[in-house]
């Protein structure tokens, strides 16, 4: 038989025995206690080591020396003052050469990443301690260089801005967002992710809600792209400091598509989020967004209140949105006024008055709120209700003859009434003004080129009182849905009317039992039933529904 190979060990760990800075015995102790990225400041901690013994450890793991505190504070234009403060980088200047004093011997990609920007400059370490005391005084003096060469400042950050703005229209980098863009629309993606970190970016896709990977742009190229998409958005390409958002109108493959660019810091640059908004695909009818005919026939019905509120509720990325549009798109008749008070507008519908919030400016939802009711509106559009003060109006619209349309972040139908009360609003005013709540989220459809006949799973079957024999659908992957076995989503909801007996149980009893059971008499089926349903139908698995509603 071989002889087996020992287990190399951890590049620390080896450092700390050749030097003979501890013991076997000793290690094995700092690993029993806390992680292998945690040994060293175990056994500072322990008193096993001293700082200066750790770092001459990380020198010979590194294999970079080991600064001697001889140098002037430097300024490096190649890095800003967030990102020498974040990541504990001091810029030095010794004699004629440059140096980066970091305190960090054990992330390779960091280092590696100094020396791609810095080329010019030798890197070396410094005790944690001692460093973060020469970084705090070297901001000081920064701090007080700054109050008198403001002027000069203010130029720079004007300089800086023409040359990101000259980087943004250099060709590749147009052909490359023009790439990244492209490809979301080809993959039928809802969100484009930008991700900085110290040595990559990540670049990932939303397809059918879940996250998917793409080669992304190089760290060289990352604040090209960022000034690129920036300018695209009619942002401020020199602000960094705090988040933006924009919109994009664009064409791509001969469709017209709204981008929604937020942007957000981070230490190693800005993250950047493009939600994708493709007129052509929104499907704004009610029989197009393909609700269970056991929910969209008293939805709908629902709809010819002449006031009161209807809700949809249902997390972030459920679909309520587009639930709604389709049921302003049902209600225009041009009888009625209807008026919309969004964040942001997601879609322009003719014959709907739109108005966008801007929290900014004071136009909070509220504050529009109370202006639309001048305006004299038959039907009226909350993107959401978030807060008591929007609660209020909201009920005091319907009382006056209003029909209101909104949505609430809640789990299930009955949460809404649950959340209404929670916020303050009275349990009479709730119960008087609530017409109808449905719930819904999305689940990923069965690829129609590639599901395959399965068997349901006894357990599954006697769970869910199925008849064994009945005839289901499993996913399999082909290069049509990228060989996940899915493609595309569809709706599983639940609708709840707010009937008498509801009524009754807001006011006298509103605990979610109570309530539940009360909705159950006239609407039994819940979330789990719809999707039980789409499974049997052959449009999704048991292990969908299953992931998505519990």
């Amino acid at each position: 038989m071989p002889t087996p190979q020992p287990t190399p060990l951890p590049a620390l760990d080896g450092s700390l025995l050749r030097l003979g800075l501890v013991d076997e015995k000793i290690l094995a102790h700092a690993h029993s206690v806390g992680d292998q990225n945690d040994l060293g400041t175990i056994l500072v901690s322990m008193g096993a080591l001293s700082e200066e013994q750790l770092y001459q450890a990380y020198c010979d793991m590194s294999g970079l020396p080991l600064w001697d505190g001889d140098g002037e504070d430097a300024i490096d234009e190649r890095f800003d003052g967030d990102f020498l403060a974040f990541n504990h980088v001091l810029p030095v200047q010794k004699a004629a050469e440059r140096w980066l004093i970091i305190d960090d011997g054990e992330d390779d990609g960091f280092v590696d990443l100094l020396k791609r920007t810095a080329p010019d400059s030798r890197i070396a370490l410094y005790p944690s301690a001692d460093l973060i005391h020469r970084l705090q005084k070297h901001e000081q003096a920064q701090a007080a260089q700054n109050i008198s060469l403001e002027s000069e400042s203010e130029r720079g950050i004007e300089l800086a801005a023409e040359q990101l703005k000259d980087l943004a229209l250099e060709a590749p980098i147009i052909r490359l967002v023009t790439d990244i863009i492209n490809n979301a629309v080809r993959i039928e993606a809802s969100d484009i992710h930008l991700e900085p970190f110290r040595s990559h970016i990540d670049l990932r896709y939303r397809v059918d809600g879940s996250l998917v990977s793409r080669p992304p742009p190089s760290v060289e190229e990352y604040p090209g792209v960022v000034s690129r998409i920036k300018i695209l958005a009619d942002l401020d390409i020199a602000e960094r400091r705090l988040p933006q958002d924009g919109r994009i109108r664009t064409r791509s493959s001969g469709r017209d598509i709204d981008i929604r660019v937020s942007t957000m810091p981070s230490p190693f640059g800005e993250d950047i989020v493009l939600r994708l908004l493709d007129k052509k695909q929104q499907r704004l009818s009610l029989d197009g967004i393909e609700l269970s005919e056991s929910v969209l026939t008293p939805f709908r019905e629902s709809l010819q209140k002449h006031n009161g509120i209807i809700l949809v509720t249902g997390p972030t990325g459920s679909g309520k949105t587009t639930s709604l549009y389709a049921a302003l798109q049902h209600l225009i008749d041009g009888t009625r006024k209807i008026i919309t008070v969004e964040d942001p507008i997601e879609y322009e519908i003719a014959g709907i008055t739109q108005t966008p919030v801007d929290e900014s400016i004071g136009m909070t939802f509220s504050t529009a709120l109370r202006s639309i009711l001048r305006h004299d509106p038959d039907i009226i559009f909350i993107g959401e209700i978030r807060d008591r003060e929007t609660a209020d109006i909201a009920i005091q619209s319907a009382l006056t003859g209003h029909l209101v349309l909104s949505t609430l972040h809640t789990n299930n139908a009955i949460g809404a009434i649950t959340r209404f009360l929670d916020m303050g609003t009275p349990d009479y005013l709730l119960a008087s003004t609530l017409v109808a709540v449905t719930a819904q989220r999305l689940i990923r459809r069965l690829c129609s080129h590639c599901k395959a006949p399965a068997q349901i799973p006894a357990h599954l079957a006697e769970r869910f009182q199925i008849p064994p024999e009945t005839r289901i659908y499993q996913a399999v992957g082909c290069h049509k849905c990228s060989h996940t076995g899915y493609h595309g989503r569809i709706p599983i909801a639940e609708f709840k009317e707010i009937t008498s007996a509801v009524r009754t149980a807001i006011v006298q009893d509103p605990n979610y039992d109570s309530l539940n059971a009360a909705a159950d008499r006239t609407c039994p089926k819940n979330l789990l039933d719809d999707g039980i349903e789409k499974v049997i139908s052959g449009a999704t698995t048991f292990e969908e529904v299953i992931r998505i509603v519990g």
